[in-house]
């Protein structure tokens, strides 16, 4: 028995050692491990418009803009979460969470522009009782220190009551161009059957073509609505907006186009994760809102490019992002 038994022991030891040696030898030590096939010729997310991203947060448990244009973050009870990449920012429906930080010309003198991020949120409450998480949740704002609203506005919308699963997602831009009489234009990208999930959310403006564009999770949005004379069931996508009263969406009036955007007042400050009337104290001359509240939800790799994506772009950074890439 004591024969057999140090056989056996032998016996291992030869058979672990051949098994080492084997997967060893299964490795490939002299070639680069196969890459991910491209997506539209792209191997990253970041390859896309390189030139033109101008802002890049991906909330890996800091506030760090990779492009260095929005800096000095100043925080108000920040927090992170698992995200759609990484960690992500976390808002919080029980205390105000935002940060203030300072932008270079490169945000404040946007023109053509184009926003990009993940969020993943419940719907926000009608604010009869005024509370944090309830009303119109704010995101980001370029902020214009004598106006009540900023330059650049993005933002939840006060929820519909007929559609309790949609998520109104608002953009507005405050054009203070000589020769637009109407200043201050914008949409609703309606998204429904989202809540609790992450989706990836594009808007951008065109200044050559003077067009506002939505996608979600790479493709046009189905609900763009709430832009002068927007129909009732919205437009798909993509709309175009106008200095003065165009009398109807398709302008009987004639009205000149919204052209140029140009942010006016602005004092290099931005607001993210609340309104700029919401912080304490308020980053313009008004106050806080019954009807305003910061974010509740999460958001992951916001970032902010100089010029309008083009939809085949828009599609492969939404790809990319969720390949982790």
């Amino acid at each position: 028995m004591k024969k057999n038994k140090y056989i056996f022991l032998f016996a291992s030891v030869i058979a672990m050692q051949f098994f080492v040696s084997c997967n060893e030898e299964s490795i490939d030590k002299v070639n680069d491990p196969i890459p991910y096939e491209p997506i539209g010729g792209y191997d990253s997310s970041d390859e896309i418009a390189a030139e033109n991203l101008v802002s890049k947060f991906s909330f890996e448990n800091n506030l760090t803009d990779s492009k260095g244009n929005i800096s000095n973050p100043l925080e108000t009870n920040i927090g992170y979460a698992e995200g759609a990449k990484g960690n992500a920012y976390m808002g919080s429906s029980s205390q105000d969470r935002y940060f203030v930080g300072n932008a270079s010309t490169a945000i404040t003198s946007l023109n053509s522009f184009t926003f990009s991020f993940w969020m993943n949120t419940a719907n926000t409450v009608d604010p009869a009782t005024p509370g944090q998480g309830k009303g119109a949740q704010g995101i980001f704002t370029v902020v214009r220190p004598t106006e009540f609203w900023g330059g650049l506005n993005v933002f939840l919308e006060n929820p519909d009551g007929a559609h309790p699963d949609r998520i109104r997602l608002k953009f507005s831009l405050e054009n203070g161009r000589d020769g637009v009489a109407w200043r201050g234009q914008g949409a609703i990208v309606n998204i429904d059957n989202s809540l609790n999930k992450w989706i990836h959310v594009v808007f951008s403006y065109d200044a050559a073509k003077s067009t506002i564009s939505a996608y979600i999770n790479g493709e046009l949005a189905s609900n763009l609505g709430s832009f002068p004379y927007a129909p009732a069931e919205g437009v798909n996508g993509t709309a175009v907006l106008y200095a003065d009263n165009p009398g109807s969406i398709d302008n009987m009036n004639g009205a000149p186009k919204y052209g140029d955007f140009q942010m006016v007042g602005t004092n290099g400050k931005i607001v993210f994760g609340t309104h700029q009337f919401e912080t304490t104290p308020p980053q313009n001359n008004g106050g806080q809102q019954d009807w305003a509240t910061s974010y509740a939800g999460l958001l992951d790799e916001f970032r902010i490019y100089n010029i309008a994506l083009i939809p085949s772009d828009v599609r492969f950074l939404y790809k990319l992002e969720k390949d982790n890439r």
